[in-house]
């Protein structure tokens, strides 16, 4: 194995492992692109390109039935993970979606009742998948076999077709035509329309798309939730879990804070800067930093993950959404440990950043825990660590492989947006170590104060 790769979780050890790219395979999420012949792939290799480009930390995954296709992509797209496809029933087909942290799947050329086990594999871990026609000529037989899948077709969230038969291919077997993108224009212009539609689907939070097509799942943190609202069940329940429903809550059990140092996860988190602030509450985000030996006794995180609430202890949990606080809930009631977790869904306060999901937008815990820390007012603030994956020393302190990029969940210009917005709303003493943000930040204040001293000589004259 190349050094400095990293083998996906329990692949080597069930003999699926083929063959792993020359730069290895990070983990964090992929994109399975399925197909059968060269001619399916040939034409999008371009594509794959620039969504690479565009999402620089997103791990590809090839499959092809034909050796000779599989020795091929491996020559063509070192940098990817080429395997045999999983053998035809659904537990096969969920090692791979599961193992390899798959979060779309795209399948070229076609889509067939051979191809079920895979559908069924990404529905049951709420992965939407896609299907790309490949070729203009022959577009209802390239796409023969639908009527095979059944209620399987479901799970196609975006069907990108280049063919008014391919188009009545999908609709006669069952797809909505809303899920249909008919491709027009040339080779680049279809190909951003297609980069598009696969990066809104890999943004997708799948943890909510999960709850919400799991009747059981959904009754169950239904009422979770209702115990929670209910006085006397929220009593009883207090030795196992306390929620904050107001600012003022947590205010009151901060110890009304008159210093907040807000650290993200970027490089400018460590070092005697930050090392140096006098604070008397501080917040981090998610847990990474524990490993580090620094600064690793938070007052409140900032998460959306359940490894982050069995890693951390002590700390106040800052959520972004009721739907996570939910998760939270039914997955912390069904442990048979009685540890007791704290937390605050911070959408129950009534922030404009909860108000971003409406327009699909997901905000980082960066950002979440910033529009936090900002509405409780300190005297002081003080922010280091967000970096905006601009820092020079790479994406985390004393990390050199991930790329300097965000995830494919967020977009930076949103976020920024979030970021500056949400310092707009402060009012004390701002610091702000993350040298990116604050020249972002100067930048935006002072465009901020030039419009105002227009607007104010315009009403002048």
């Amino acid at each position: 194995m190349p050094e400095g790769t990293t083998e996906p979780r329990g692949l080597v050890a069930d003999g699926l492992l083929t063959r792993l790219g020359r730069v290895g395979f990070s983990g964090e999420r992929a994109l399975w692109v399925h197909g059968r012949r060269r001619e399916d792939f040939e034409p999008s290799v371009p594509l794959i390109i620039a969504l690479c480009e565009k999402l620089t930390r997103l791990d590809i995954l090839f499959t092809s039935e034909d050796p000779a296709v599989r020795r091929w992509l491996a020559e063509v797209c070192p940098d990817a993970v080429v395997l045999a496809p999983p053998l035809r029933f659904a537990r096969s087909a969920s090692r791979y979606v599961l193992n390899l942290n798959v979060r779309a799947v795209l399948f070229l050329g076609r889509v067939g009742p051979g191809d079920r086990h895979i559908l069924r594999a990404a529905y049951g871990r709420a992965v939407p998948a896609a299907l790309l026609q490949t070729s203009e000529d022959g577009g209802a037989d390239q796409l023969g076999g639908l009527a095979g899948i059944g209620a399987d077709i479901g799970n196609l969230q975006r069907c990108f077709v280049t063919s008014q038969a391919a188009e009545k291919a999908l609709v006669h077997a069952g797809l909505p035509a809303g899920q249909i993108i008919r491709l027009a224009g040339d080779a680049a212009g279809r190909r951003t329309t297609v980069v598009a539609g696969l990066v809104e689907l890999l943004r997708q939070d799948l943890k909510v798309m999960r709850s919400t097509q799991r009747p059981l799942r959904r009754w169950m943190e239904r009422q979770a939730l209702g115990c929670l609202d209910h006085p006397r069940w929220r009593r009883w329940l207090s030795f196992k879990v306390q929620r904050f429903d107001t600012l003022d809550e947590l205010q009151e059990v901060l110890g009304h804070p008159e210093t907040i140092l807000c650290l993200g996860n970027g490089p400018s988190s460590e070092g005697p800067a930050v090392e140096a602030v006098d604070y008397d509450c501080l917040f981090r985000v998610n847990h990474v930093w524990l490993k580090r030996d620094f600064l690793v006794e938070p007052d409140m995180v900032f998460t959306g993950s359940k490894s982050t609430l069995v890693a951390v202890r002590g700390a106040i949990f800052g959520l972004l959404t009721v739907k996570a606080e939910a998760r939270l809930l039914v997955r912390h009631f069904l442990r048979p440990n009685l540890l007791r977790v704290r937390y605050a869904a911070v959408e129950r306060f009534g922030l404009g950043i909860s108000d971003a999901l409406q327009h699909g937008v997901r905000p980082t815990n960066g950002a979440v825990m910033l529009a936090t820390a900002v509405s409780l007012q300190p005297q002081r603030l003080v922010v280091s660590g967000i970096d905006l994956f601009s820092h020079p020393a790479g994406s985390y302190p004393g990390d050199e492989t991930t790329p300097n990029a965000y995830s494919p969940g967020h977009e930076a210009d949103s976020e920024l947006a979030l970021l500056l917005d949400a310092l707009d709303q402060y009012r004390g003493e701002l610091v702000i170590l993350s040298s990116a943000l604050k020249e972002r930040w100067e930048e935006h204040r002072n465009g901020r104060l030039a419009r105002q001293d227009a607007a104010g000589c315009g009403r002048m004259t």
